[in-house]
């Protein structure tokens, strides 16, 4: 079978195999035919340490979609965020207070995540890249938090983040 290239990369990465022990629960109609093939059992490798791996892709409200529009146009975070393209690695780091702050390849702060952002239990963060840009606005944005914008648009990294577990 062939996997569509927009799957998703942990579908395109893994493949599980099955094998029935006896026939009980292989379709009779299946048993002869000539797509079927019989082999005896194989010993397998052992399962790659990617399979364990969590592939977050936070939502909006998990993401601080005001990071750059605190910021007037001529701040270069405005320059760094529109130079990404999904697919961009990213680094994360988290502050003295708890924030998850996303960082392009120069150690640009290009995002942060919202305060309520959780990671996964009992795992740290193996990677990052930008899965998406998307444009925000004042007029989208709760009236609450006019008085903090200072450019009328601008544009917001949405990350996918991997996670390994703790050792």
């Amino acid at each position: 079978a062939r996997i569509p290239a927009g799957a998703p990369r942990r579908v395109r990465q893994t493949l599980t195999l099955a094998r029935f022990e006896d026939a009980d629960g292989f379709p009779d109609e299946l048993t002869d035919h000539p797509a079927v093939i019989r082999r005896e059992p194989a010993e397998l490798p052992p399962a790659p340490a990617t399979l364990g791996y969590y592939y977050v892709r936070p939502a909006l409200r998990d993401v601080d979609l005001g990071f750059a529009g605190r910021r007037t146009t001529r701040d270069p975070v405005h320059r760094a965020i529109a130079a990404l393209s999904p697919g961009d690695p990213l680094k994360t780091r988290i502050t003295a207070q708890g924030r998850w702050e996303l960082l392009d390849r120069r150690g640009v702060v290009v995002g942060r995540l919202a305060g309520s952002f959780q990671p996964p239990p009992g795992t740290r963060c193996r990677s990052a890249e930008v899965w998406a840009v998307t444009g925000w606005s004042r007029e989208a944005s709760k009236p609450e938090y006019h008085d903090s914008i200072r450019c009328d648009a601008w544009e917001v990294v949405v990350p996918e983040l991997v996670f390994e577990p703790v050792r």
